[in-house]
Formats: C-alpha cells, structure tokens, sequence
C-alpha cells in the first residue's frame, strides 16, 4: 500500500518524524497520455506518479524526466552515468555498456543482436534471455554471439564483453 512519497530535499529540514515528510503521489492509468502526465505533474510541482494497471495493481513508477526522455532522449543529469561505454577491442569482440540501445549497436557496430518491444538495451537483451540477473564472469550464449559480464551490481549488468 503506497501512501506517498518522501524527497531527499525534505531530509534537511529537521523534520520530526517522518509522517511530516510524506507527500501525496499521484495515482495514474496506464493509458494515460504522457502528454497528459506530464502537464499534471508539472501544474501541481510533483515528480513521480504510481501507474496502475486495468486490475488496479501497480505497474510502475513514472517520473517527469522518464517522460521527458522519452520524448527527447536519455537526459543525464547528476544521477546518470555521463559515459557509456563502447570499445571494439577485434573485428569481432566488443566491450559495452549495458545501457547501450540495441538499436544502436547494431547499427553502429554492424551487429545482428535480436530486437524485441520487450526491451531496448543490451542489458534488457540478456535480462529477456535470462531468468536471473547473471553475476561476474557468466558467460552464455544468444544466438551467434557469446557474452559475457565483467561488470555488475546487484541491481544492474553494468560492463559486457560481446564475441562474435
């Protein structure tokens, strides 16, 4: 049960308990327009909102940046990465970013990586072809390519090696 949202900015005001920092999050369809979420989130200064799907269950967390980068793009700011990276080490083996869109590699590096709706970058390529996040040194392959991780978190699949 969501019952709001507290900002980092809110910490630094000596609050004295931590139901005076709750703001109220907004509840949104999934349908919605981003068009539509976006002026919402703006008019009334806040800046995320819990999507709900057509059985009233949580879909997600949007954010007006998320909004925003989907319209014009990834956005970096002070919490982004500023470089992803992108090394051809041979004529056939690579070292990327998981954040890399498979789109663009393929296009840029003349690969044939699977593209689905089902995810946009690399790291959502392995993620689709795996059941759990792999660790350090996993290898495995998809189709003609070899992967393998040489850097994570717990969270994310941060530095691929790709063979081909």
């Amino acid at each position: 049960h969501i019952i709001g949202y507290i900002h980092h900015a809110d910490l630094f005001r000596n609050p004295l308990n931590i139901r005076e920092m709750i703001r109220p999050v907004p509840f949104v369809p999934e349908t919605m327009p981003a068009n539509k979420l976006l002026t919402g989130l703006l008019d009334n200064r806040q800046n995320i909102a819990v999507v709900i799907d057509e059985f009233g269950g949580t879909a997600g967390l949007v954010s007006g940046e998320d909004i925003l980068e989907e319209i014009f793009g990834e956005i970096e700011d002070e919490h982004d990465s500023p470089h992803l990276e992108e090394t051809q080490i041979t004529e056939h083996q690579f070292r990327f970013s998981g954040r890399l869109e498979i789109d663009y590699l393929n296009k840029t590096y003349g690969l044939n990586l699977p593209v689905s709706d089902d995810y946009e970058t690399l790291a959502g390529l392995i993620l689709y072809h795996n059941p759990s996040l792999p660790k350090v040194n996993d290898s495995f392959h998809i189709g003609p390519y070899t992967i393998r991780i040489l850097k994570s978190s717990h969270t994310r699949i941060e530095i691929i090696l790709l063979s081909s």
